[in-house]
C-alpha cells in the first residue's frame, strides 16, 4: 500500500513506482540552500562580499519545502485511498512515527553539544540553561504559541508543516474533489485565511506556497486540467506575494512548475541529497554551525573561510548520513507498518475522491 510521508521524507507513493525524481532533487537542493544560508549569513564567519552574498537567498529553500509538502501530502493520500473518518488518526500517527525520532534525536544532540561546548576551554557562548517547559513545548511544536525559543532555529517550519498535516487530515477530500467548484472554493477560502489571520505562527500565513503544491497535485493526478491549472497558478502567486513577499512567490512558482513539467532520470548525488535532506535540515545548525563558530576565531581570509565552509558541510553531511541510517530510515519503516483502512483493496484511487461513486 502507498503510505504518506513528509515533505522532508519521501512517501511510498513517490518512493516506489510513482517516484518523482525532480522532487528528490528539489528536496536536496532546498536543504542544502538553507544550510548554505545559515553557514554564510548566520554565524559571523563572513563579512560583506561575494561569498556571503552567495547564500543571501538560501532561506527560500524553506519555501520550496512548503510547496513540496503541498504536493506530496495530498498526492500520497490520493494514492493511499485515504478517507477522513477511519484514517485521520492513523495518518497523523504515521506522521509522528516518521518525523519525531529524528526530530527528538536532533534535539538531544543539540543539548549534548551545547553542554560539551560550554565545558570546552575558550567557550564564548551562553551557558546552558534549559527550562523543562521549553523542552515540553518542543514535543508539541508549540514554542511559537507559548513564546518560547526553538533550540534549533529551523524547527519553526516543522511546526508549520504539522499544522498542514492536521489540516489535510480533515479536508483532503475537498482539495482533490472531483468537482472543480468545490476544489476552487476550498482553496480560495484557505488562501483568504492568510489575510484574515495574519499570524506567522500559523500555516495559513504560508498558504500560497502550499496552494502551489496542492494545485500541482491536482494537475499531476489528472483531476485538474492543464488549462485550469495554469489559470489558477496566479491565485497562489498573488497570495504568496501579498503575504510573504515576491522572492518567496517566485521560488514557489519555479518549484511547482518543476514538479509539474520536469521529468528527469535518477541522478545519484541529487538522490542522495534528497534522501538525507530531513536529517541535514535538522542537524546543519547544531553540527555545522559549531564548525562555523570555531572558524570565526581564525579564518580571516577567503581561502580559510572557504575551508571552514567546506568542513562544515562535510561534517554536516556525515552526521546527516549517520542520522538517516541509524534513525530516520528505521522511522520510515516503522511508519510504513501502520496502514490505512480500505473498503475495497482493488478500488482505483480516483474512486476515493469526494464526488466519485
Amino acid at each position: 500500500m502507498d503510505k504518506p510521508d513528509s515533505l522532508l521524507g519521501k512517501p511510498a507513493a513517490v518512493a516506489t513506482k510513482k517516484r518523482i525524481e525532480v522532487i528528490e532533487a528539489l528536496r536536496g537542493l532546498a536543504a542544502f540552500s538553507v544550510a548554505w544560508f545559515h553557514f554564510t549569513n548566520g554565524g559571523g564567519l563572513l563579512q560583506a562580499g561575494w561569498l556571503k552574498s552567495s547564500g543571501a537567498y538560501g532561506w527560500l529553500g524553506v519555501d520550496v519545502f512548503f510547496v513540496i509538502s503541498g504536493f506530496i501530502i495530498p498526492y500520497s493520500l490520493y494514492h493511499a485511498r485515504y478517507r477522513v473518518a477511519p484514517d485521520a488518526g492513523r495518518f497523523l500517527l504515521k506522521r509522528v512515527i516518521r518525523l519525531d525520532p529524528p526530530y527528538l534525536a536532533a534535539l538531544a544532540l543539540t543539548i549534548l553539544l551545547w553542554y560539551a561546548s560550554a565545558a570546552t576551554p575558550g567557550f564564548k557562548g551562553s551557558v546552558p540553561d534549559l527550562d523543562p517547559i521549553v523542552l515540553l513545548a518542543h514535543l508539541g511544536y508549540l514554542n511559537a504559541f507559548l513564546g518560547y525559543p526553538w533550540l534549533i532555529p529551523v524547527l519553526w517550519s516543522l511546526a508549520i508543516e504539522f499544522q498542514f498535516y492536521i489540516l489535510m487530515s480533515l479536508i483532503f477530500p475537498l482539495v482533490l474533489s472531483a468537482s472543480m467548484p468545490v476544489r476552487f472554493s476550498t482553496l480560495a477560502c484557505l488562501c483568504a485565511l492568510a489575510f484574515a489571520i495574519p499570524n506567522g505562527a500559523l500555516m495559513f500565513h504560508y498558504m500560497g506556497l502550499f496552494a502551489f503544491g496542492i494545485l500541482t497535485c491536482g494537475k499531476h493526478t489528472g483531476i485538474t486540467s492543464l488549462r485550469a491549472y495554469l489559470c489558477l497558478l496566479p491565485l497562489a502567486f498573488g497570495v504568496t506575494v501579498a503575504s510573504i513577499g515576491l522572492a518567496s512567490a517566485i521560488a514557489g512558482l519555479l518549484a511547482c512548475l518543476a514538479i509539474a513539467f520536469v521529468r528527469m532520470p535518477r541522478i545519484a548525488p541529487l538522490a542522495f541529497a534528497g534522501t538525507i535532506s530531513y536529517s541535514l535540515y535538522l542537524l546543519h545548525v547544531p553540527v555545522g554551525g559549531r564548525v562555523i563558530n570555531l572558524g570565526t576565531r581564525f579564518a580571516d581570509n577567503a581561502f580559510l573561510q572557504i575551508g571552514v565552509l567546506t568542513t562544515a558541510f562535510g561534517v554536516t553531511v556525515l552526521a546527516s548520513y549517520l542520522m538517516y541510517t541509524l534513525i530516520e530510515a528505521r522511522a520510515q519503516r516503522w511508519a510504513s507498518r501502520l496502514t490505512y483502512k480500505q473498503s475495497s483493496a482493488s478500488a482505483s484511487p480516483r474512486s476515493w475522491i469526494a464526488g466519485q461513486p
